[in-house]
């Protein structure tokens, strides 16, 4: 589960008042993230807690003291005055057993030429406008320290509704969710900030995530992986694991087209066929000899294949050509195909009018554009810093699923359904690893296997992961060898 401010702030007043009062809450929200980063660290460390004036600064407070009382040295930071005595901030301040320091001390003490661990407890959830220049240089300069940092709810400066900066941020090695990650935990670039995320429970009734609609979630192969994943039975045979085609590119560009057939039949496609014009069908015989091949020269020709061919998916895009036949070509495929992707070229090449591309869209169809794309298609949508909400829209609006690539890749639905991918890597930055994802999802979905949306998370999780297992230096044909390695470690644990 995944939640904006709005709804996270809903739940705990549900909570506050079943408690009948809300102290209770931030005193075990701190006490078990005291807990926690008592058993991470050693007791010769020194920690500095640094306090924000808000629930989050009160949090810090409950920190430090409980560390203190389990014997850490802990020096305890309030960088900006307390304005409510009548708070739970201010309740938790004057529990505090030991000396609370100033901005100025702070200062002081993060010139020194030590290596402290760091609580960062400045701001939480609440922070809706960017932080004040004083706040940006104690930023700055924490950052500078490159000390190990524990983030409180969510590293201060990161908006918890859009992940975005909001004027300067705390870089994290580890932050703590409490109760449940928040939006700006997944999205970029509150994904890179937060570092490693540990989710704490603090009390909350699990009960209370009913009183949200929150339909947002975080991809994992518990979402997708008994929906139709295709493992290969003992009766499986080649044509019923499904006929995968992909539509050849243009001359100079058969490298993307085979990136996705290699993909495709390494997932979850017992044949995969390219079609290809005269021009370049020599050079796909004598590439890959696993593939089929089909030469089509024509409109006609195309029409031909698709009205008497047994097809389970078709991919086009990848290398086609930004062209009006490639127009033609997209139109005609989901015309006679239920499932198809539209990937790289053949969303491009609808730029000047979106709206014939999303005439042929339907439940069944992807489209899967990384941001450039996007905003080629979506221009009135480029504007909404929020992702998950620019993906809810432009899935509505193009009536189809959308996987909008990126750090942060999100799979949408018409019907608003939110799967947000987490365990990307930075590694997947190169040329051609869309063109395996496009080869990977076109392969899982179709009749007798995943829905477009099952599918395409499914699809988008096994490129990830895939990738992961690379380091450094990845190229895309990196993420295909890796593909049995991923499957071998499904089946083990799912099938």
């Amino acid at each position: 589960m995944i939640l904006n401010s709005t709804e996270i702030k809903a739940i705990e007043q549900k909570e506050f008042k079943l408690r009948k009062n809300s102290f209770s809450l931030m005193q075990s929200a701190g006490e078990k993230c005291a807990d926690y980063i008592s058993r991470k660290i050693s007791k010769n460390k020194e920690l500095l807690v640094v306090c924000g004036p808000g629930n989050n600064g009160g949090d810090g407070f409950i920190i430090g003291n409980s560390l203190l009382n389990k014997g850490f040295n802990v020096k305890i930071f309030l960088i900006l005055p307390l304005k409510y005595k009548k708070n739970d901030n201010y309740k938790a301040f004057k529990k505090l057993d030991s000396e609370v320091l100033n901005l100025k001390d702070l200062h002081k003490e993060l010139k020194k030429k030590t290596k402290p661990i760091i609580i960062d407890c400045i701001f939480g959830t609440g922070l809706n406008k960017n932080v004040s220049s004083s706040i940006k240089n104690i930023i700055t300069e924490i950052n500078k320290k490159k000390a190990f940092i524990f983030s409180i709810d969510l590293p201060t400066g990161i908006s918890s509704d859009n992940g975005q900066i909001m004027g300067a941020a705390i870089k994290a090695k580890l932050t703590l969710a409490l109760h449940c990650k928040k939006i700006g935990h997944v999205l970029f670039p509150g994904v890179y900030f937060s570092g490693l995320i540990k989710v704490l429970d603090i009390g909350i009734r699990k009960s209370l995530n009913k009183i949200v609609d929150n339909r947002i979630k975080e991809n994992n192969p518990n979402l997708w992986i008994n929906k139709r994943f295709p493992w290969k039975k003992y009766n499986s045979h080649k044509y019923s694991r499904g006929r995968v085609y992909i539509y050849g590119s243009l001359k100079n560009y058969i490298g993307a087209s085979l990136l996705s057939s290699s993909a495709a039949i390494r997932c979850g496609a017992g044949s995969v066929t390219i079609i290809a014009n005269k021009d370049t069908i020599d050079k796909y015989n004598h590439r890959f000899f696993s593939l089929l091949k089909i030469e089509i020269n024509s409109k006609e020709e195309l029409k031909d294949l698709l009205s008497y061919s047994s097809i389970t998916s078709f991919l086009i895009g990848p290398g086609a050509g930004v062209n009006q036949e490639t127009i033609e070509n997209t139109k005609l495929i989901s015309k006679y195909i239920s499932n198809v992707v539209i990937d790289a070229d053949a969303i491009t090449s609808f730029a000047k009018n979106p709206k014939e591309l999303f005439s042929i869209l339907d439940k069944n169809k992807i489209i899967t554009p990384h941001e450039g794309e996007f905003n080629r298609i979506f221009s009135d949508l480029k504007n909404v810093k929020n992702k998950i909400e620019k993906s809810v829209k432009a899935a509505k609006k193009a009536n189809c699923i959308l996987v909008f690539k990126g750090p942060d890749t999100i799979i949408a639905s018409p019907d608003g359904k939110v799967c947000v991918n987490t365990i990307s890597t930075e590694e997947l930055a190169v040329i051609g690893s869309g063109d395996v994802l496009s080869g990977i999802i076109t392969s899982l979905v179709g009749k007798n296997k995943m829905s477009a949306f099952d599918g395409a998370c499914a699809g988008v999780w096994l490129h990830s992961y895939a990738a992961r297992m690379i380091k450094k230096g990845l190229i895309a044909e990196d993420i295909i060898k890796n593909l049995p390695k991923v499957l071998e470690q499904l089946a083990k644990k799912y099938n």
